[in-house]
């Protein structure tokens, strides 16, 4: 019986002295790791920019983030991105806007992620910028068209209407006539913060409609390609007395049917050939409205230290109506010729 309960003794030690090691192994396990590295889909894509994406874990270490990209898989470039470091074990959402690039090209990218662990190289993504030849806004046949290019060697449509020159298009350049860039919003608190210049395109993704600029971005002077400048609510009345008024001259103002605007479009037109297309706008808090239903059209001139004019076209109506709103609004930008009589 001794020998026995000897037996028992020891073998209870042993089993107990194997908990701890099992343990220990476990904690081992939990510990801080590499980045976990994922790239997004780009987005925001025109002829000349698009807005790199990625989900990025830093596993409870201090990570930093950046884009590789380039026309090819060798990934010359390097872009970084908005975050200067990422920490905790959420998945972080990061992005970069890039610009300058060629149209009609296909761009690879990829998301890089460093911290003390290593460095982790996330997937490839391919994206191809916009052919500016493409359009599928419904112009005016019956009228002759003349073109304007931006700095990003956008190409607009204009048209002669009455004593002015306007640009048949919505403005959607990512950088002023000196060639300096328009910051690129898309962050919600960031627009809201907004006391300077800022570029938004609807929902991040609408680029077809032109761009969303608030109205610090118009009174630099610069928006508009050399020779050219954002209108007056001078020239704006101008332009609706010389097509019957503000009663009327918003129907011949939009695009005529249904692809860029709600059903009816009521008395759309677009005897003028301006074409406006219904672009909606970016609240002054970051937010998005109203696309297909209306379009809002920036004045050069100021309402008070809060507001700046703007003009803005239902779908369900024919009038061109003048408001104001507060200028951290993203609203749609025509141009209109320096020198033309109306002024």
């Amino acid at each position: 019986m001794k020998l026995n309960h000897g037996l028992l003794l020891r073998a209870t030690v042993i089993i107990i002295a194997v908990v701890p090691v099992f343990i220990s192994c476990k904690k081992k396990t939990s510990g801080p790791l590499a980045p976990t590295t994922y790239t997004s889909v780009a987005t925001v894509i025109g002829a000349r920019w698009a807005v790199l994406n990625a989900s990025i874990t830093a596993n409870n270490l201090q990570t930093s983030a950046y884009f590789e990209w380039d026309s090819t898989s060798e990934y010359t470039q390097k872009l970084e991105t908005k975050f200067d470091s990422i920490t905790g074990t959420i998945p972080t959402s990061v992005y970069a806007s890039l610009q300058g690039l060629n149209p009609n090209t296909t761009y690879h990218f990829r998301a890089v992620a460093t911290n003390s662990k290593g460095t982790v190289y996330g997937n490839e993504v391919l994206f191809t910028t916009v052919d500016p030849e493409k359009s599928i806004t419904v112009f005016n046949d019956n009228l002759t068209y003349g073109s304007i290019s931006d700095k990003d060697g956008n190409k607009y449509k204009t048209v002669q209407v009455g004593t002015q020159t306007w640009m048949a298009e919505n403005l959607k350049t990512t950088r002023f006539n000196d060639n300096t860039i328009v910051p690129l919003v898309t962050n919600t608190n960031d627009w809201d913060n907004l006391t300077g210049p800022g570029l938004s395109w609807y929902n991040q993704d609408s680029v077809a409609y032109g761009g969303l600029y608030n109205w610090y971005a118009v009174n630099t002077g610069k928006l508009c390609p050399t020779g050219w400048h954002v209108p007056s609510e001078d020239e704006w009345n101008t332009l609706s007395n010389f097509l019957g008024g503000d009663t009327i001259s918003g129907g011949k103002i939009k695009e005529f049917g249904t692809h860029h605007w709600l059903s009816p479009n009521t008395d759309a037109t677009n005897e003028s050939g301006l074409s406006a297309l219904a672009s909606g706008f970016r609240t002054s808090a970051g937010g998005f409205n109203n696309i297909r239903r209306a379009c809002y059209f920036w004045s050069s001139d100021e309402f008070n230290s809060v507001d700046g004019y703007y003009r803005f076209i239902l779908y369900n109506y024919g009038e061109t109506s003048p408001s104001n709103a507060d200028k951290r609004s993203g609203f749609s930008v025509r141009c209109i010729k320096d020198n033309t009589q109306g002024k």
